[in-house]
């Protein structure tokens, strides 16, 4: 019986630690011992409890799949001095919750490198050099933090997939929020507020901005080097200089969305725009009205000549607009906001290398999507995405002076599902692009730019009339490569007009795509036509610079190079035959060459004379 007792306990402690039952444990970390000695100790799954005291060290992760948090929850009660945390390449989902992290000017609160799915919220992080730092293939969120006194609060760098940054306060910082290469990241509902910058966009980095309140920050809200498209929309923004653009790129952000119902960042009716204030109430929001109770002012906000808010939000013309509190000591910037609606704009989704909007279509102030261009068939299958909206690709090597026109579309990236990119506007001659994906990539955006003429990037191209130059860029640099995507396939389009005005064959039709330092041919087919326009689709191996070409046809060729044979000049002219002229009938070519031979007459004379005397002698 014993034995038996014992093999059932025996079989029991094999179960439990074989299946992993009670594997996760709680750690608590006592006042005065080391947050690093549990961190160390512990295995994935655990959760470590940090009880309230004061902690002189810094902390590094390497183990995937642990929480680390503050035992009361307040991060008033739980304080770590020093370097605060760093995450390794190892440190994967990863939760940090309820400190409050005090450092030096030198330091990085939170220092994030190679991680995915990590949470960083509610804490309260305090005079780093940068509050939260964010490195290379990041997924996380952050969320509900307080970060002050930094150089830079939030630094979002070379997240390819994206990060969520969402209702935090972040003041007195050198810059609040900064988005370096980022892939489309998330920056919602924060108060971004009493920082020399509020928020930066610098390098390729993007994102959808929406839902902040960015105020009395000494230099600006937001300012913009960017070689890429943001999103920005439905924040209230109150500074004495609202925006700055600092970039040549000619990529304009999207200030508006389509008119949503839903409670706007003033309690208006409608999401749409953003609400544009100054700190001495002479803010376009503040001094313009609604006059038909949507809460969207009748007059667009020109930012510049490519950046317009369609939609901005405003109040009731029979209320008295929101005062803002008292000013801030700020600069004054030459792109304030104006009054006067813009001139030959069309289109919030797509612009022009010289900041024009491109004429394809009016866009109605409340920024709808809708539009009025071209409304032939598009030639694509499946569902539409977000053309023309934000995000930007890894950036266009093509010098801006030589587009003509561009247009974005977005689309998310899983692997093993086919990705579209509709180019809606109709604003090239690109229809769309499509490819199946094999890595995720979250939404990424692709550029179609046609050109005026031939780039200065690529070599001279000799196959045939060219009817556009043209160049495709699938988000960030090196993406659309074999080993992310396969099948790739774009589908144009060619005007009837043109063929028949070049009266060209459209069986010649070809694309010419350009990459190592060469061009080559594609062969593509015939999707379909209407009355306008012929659509071809073909598979280019990459996406960079292609030029559409078609050549004469067969008919107009042998008119153009074969002369109507002249039978009397031909006779009056023996021996002048130059041979650069083809008479097309060789008993003429003939007669010629004989009538060329010296003599050639007198023999003929000889021959009569004796057939004259052989008939008189008989």
């Amino acid at each position: 019986m014993k034995n038996r007792f014992i093999a059932l306990l025996l079989s029991l402690f094999i179960f439990i630690t074989g299946s992993g039952i009670g594997a996760a444990a709680n750690i608590t970390v006592h006042n005065g011992e080391s947050i690093q000695a549990a961190v160390d100790n512990a295995t994935h799954g655990d959760t470590i409890l940090v009880e309230p005291g004061i902690y002189y060290e810094n902390v590094t992760l390497s183990t995937y799949d642990m929480v680390i948090m503050s035992q009361s929850g307040n991060p008033e009660d739980t304080t770590i001095q020093g370097d605060g945390f760093y995450l390794t390449g190892d440190a994967q989902e990863i939760t940090i919750k309820g400190f409050t992290l005090k450092g030096t000017d030198t330091s990085y609160g939170i220092n994030l490198a190679q991680f995915s799915n990590c949470v960083i919220e509610k804490n309260k992080i305090l005079n780093y050099h940068t509050g939260i730092d964010t490195n290379l293939y990041s997924t996380f969120t952050i969320n509900d933090n307080e970060i002050s006194n930094c150089e830079s609060g939030v630094f979002v760098g070379e997240c390819y997939y994206g990060a969520t940054v969402k209702n935090n306060r972040i003041s007195k910082c050198g810059t609040g929020v900064i988005v370096g290469d980022s892939g489309n990241s998330q920056i919602e509902n924060n108060t971004i507020t009493e920082n020399d910058q509020g928020i930066s966009l610098l390098y390729e980095g993007r994102a959808d901005i929406a839902g902040n309140t960015i105020s009395f920050n000494n230099k600006c809200g937001i300012y913009d080097k960017a070689d890429a498209s943001s999103k920005i929309y439905n924040n209230y923004f109150n500074n004495t200089v609202n925006v700055i653009f600092d970039n040549d790129y000619g990529y304009p952000n999207v200030w508006n969305t389509t008119r949503s119902t839903g409670k706007n960042i003033i309690g208006g009716p409608y999401i749409a725009g953003n609400y544009w204030a100054k700190p001495n109430g002479t803010g376009f929001s503040q001094t313009h009205y609604d006059e038909n109770g949507d809460g969207i002012a009748e007059e667009t906000v020109k930012l510049s000549d490519s950046e317009i808010d369609y939609a901005a939000l405003t109040r009731a013309n029979s209320s008295t607009p929101e005062l803002p509190p008292a000013s801030n000591n700020s600069t004054t910037n030459p792109s304030e906001n104006v009054t006067e609606p813009p001139e030959e704009i069309v289109d919030n989704n797509s612009s022009s290398s010289d900041g024009v909007s491109d004429n394809s279509s009016d866009n109605s102030s409340d920024g709808s999507s809708d539009d009025n261009s071209d409304d032939s068939s598009d030639g694509s299958s499946g569902s539409s995405h977000s053309s023309g909206s934000s995000g930007g690709g890894g950036g266009s090597p093509e010098p801006q002076t030589n587009v003509e026109v561009k247009e974005l579309s977005q689309a998310q990236v899983l692997n093993g599902k086919p990705v579209m990119f509709d180019f809606e506007k109709n604003a090239t001659c690109v229809v769309y692009v499509s490819f199946d994906a094999k890595k995720n990539a979250g939404k990424i955006t692709a550029i179609a730019e046609q050109l005026k003429g031939k780039s200065t990037l690529v070599s001279e191209l000799d196959s045939g009339e060219v009817y556009k130059y043209f160049n495709l860029w699938i988000g960030n640099s090196g993406f659309a490569t074999s080993k992310n995507i396969e099948n790739p396939e774009v589908c144009f389009k060619v005007e009837k007009s043109w063929l028949q005005d070049k009266k060209t064959d459209q069986n010649s039709i070809m694309l010419n795509s350009y990459s190592d330092k060469k061009w080559s041919q594609l062969p593509v087919t015939l999707l379909k036509e209407d009355d306008q326009y012929l659509y071809f689709t073909a598979q280019p191996q990459v996406f960079s610079f292609f030029a559409i070409t078609g050549k004469a046809t067969t008919e107009e060729a042998v008119n153009i190079t074969q002369a109507e044979p002249n039978t009397e000049n031909l006779s009056n002219n023996t021996g002048n035959n130059t041979g650069n002229e083809t008479t097309g009938a060789e008993q003429t070519s003939e007669q010629e060459e004989s009538k060329g031979i010296p003599g050639f007459e007198m023999i003929y004379g000889i021959i009569g004379l004796t057939g004259v005397y052989l008939l008189r002698r008989k």
